[in-house]
């Protein structure tokens, strides 16, 4: 694990394993200043003039991708939460979040959220609202996954877990042990 400095910024994604009923939430923290090289070192691991997206790699990408993100100076944990049925994702999500911010290292001050539908995101303004206090002790936003590479790092992080943790396989196996400084999920 990499210390972590002083004002520092979470990027946040999504995986979803509906036939687990599982809804994984991943936090990635970096020096919000890294974002371009961030930008520059994935997009050369990628075959296609797209931003790195997990679902759509292949076998060898994925691990270039795992190979190059553990040697960045970030931290990374995973929230995974059950819900009963379909309708029940957002609650699901919303405890998630809640952990997370529970859990959330003080230097952390800035959140950015991978853009949903607007309601959605509409909904992860009210549940971050009501748990950021007041004063509030971060600042939140959502933002295009294509146009925020940290958010990219979220998504490879939380992608890889959460299929692990959904076949209840160790997340650490997959070789982000040296980020992740955290993996926690509801029991079944």
């Amino acid at each position: 694990m990499h210390p972590l400095p002083s004002g520092l910024a979470g990027y946040i994604d999504e995986s979803i394993h509906t036939d687990a009923r599982l809804y994984v939430i991943g936090l990635v923290i970096i020096d919000p200043r890294t974002t371009t090289d961030i930008r520059s070192r994935l997009a050369v691991l990628v075959p296609a003039a797209r931003p790195p997206h997990w679902s759509m790699e292949d076998e060898p990408t994925r691990a270039a991708l795992i190979k190059e993100i553990t040697s960045m100076s970030i931290s990374a944990r995973v929230y995974g939460c059950r819900f009963e049925r379909p309708k029940r994702k957002e609650a699901a999500r919303a405890r998630a979040l809640t952990w997370l911010v529970q859990d959330l290292p003080g230097q952390v001050r800035d959140l950015t959220l991978a853009q949903r539908e607007q309601n959605q995101d509409r909904h992860d303004r009210k549940v971050l609202g009501g748990v950021a206090g007041r004063p509030p002790r971060f600042t939140y936003r959502h933002a295009a996954f294509a146009v925020e590479p940290a958010l990219w790092l979220a998504d490879i992080v939380v992608s890889c877990t959460a299929r692990l943790l959904a076949l209840n396989e160790d997340p650490s196996s997959r070789g982000l042990g040296e980020i992740l400084t955290y993996v926690g999920c509801e029991p079944i």
